[in-house]
């Protein structure tokens, strides 16, 4: 049987993080499981340079991670280091599957086979896996991007931003340059 975890931490997002920040600082035995090869997955898809805004000032921090506004690139860098230097407990390519049991007994299965056992789940799961699509033939067409990257690589070629939200705005203005 595999370890058991205090805490086991569902997604390596801002929140996640947070969290096994805390725990690793405090000593308590977790994991923390992304579904992706890197930390916060959200930020880390946002376009080189966008500035990343910091946590809000009506929460107290309770966590030895760094959390200050910066460059996407910054942040993660930032990020990076602090579970590296609290010896933080990350597990990457973990999607979780499946949870069962009660709080003192979870198992969570992993796409992969594997199950994880722990007293306690934090969920930190963002919604960056499941974009909004346009609902239209085509719309998974090669061509058709969900995410900006890197507006550069677009320099030259004629493009269509569709959507009038704070990411399709971005989007654009980068773009535009």
């Amino acid at each position: 049987m595999a370890d058991k975890y205090r805490i086991a931490i569902v997604g390596a997002g801002p929140g996640g993080v947070s969290a096994a920040g805390r725990a690793a600082a405090e000593g308590v035995p977790h994991v923390l499981l992304e579904s992706a090869p890197h930390i916060a997955n959200t930020i880390f898809r946002y376009q080189k340079g966008k500035h990343v805004m910091a946590e809000p000032a009506a929460l107290p921090l309770r966590s030895a991670m760094r959390f200050a506004a910066g460059k996407r690139e910054t942040i993660l860098d930032a990020w990076a280091e602090d579970l590296r230097r609290l010896s933080a407990n990350i597990r990457y390519n973990a999607e979780v599957a499946s949870i069962s049991g009660k709080q003192g007994n979870f198992k969570l299965k992993l796409k992969n086979g594997e199950t994880v056992a722990t007293e306690n789940v934090v969920l930190a799961i963002g919604l960056q896996g499941n974009p909004r699509k346009l609902g239209i033939d085509g719309d998974d067409h090669v061509t058709v991007q969900y995410t900006l990257d890197d507006p550069e690589v677009y320099q030259g070629r004629n493009i269509a931003v569709i959507g009038a939200g704070d990411a399709a705005i971005e989007n654009a203005l980068a773009l535009a340059k």
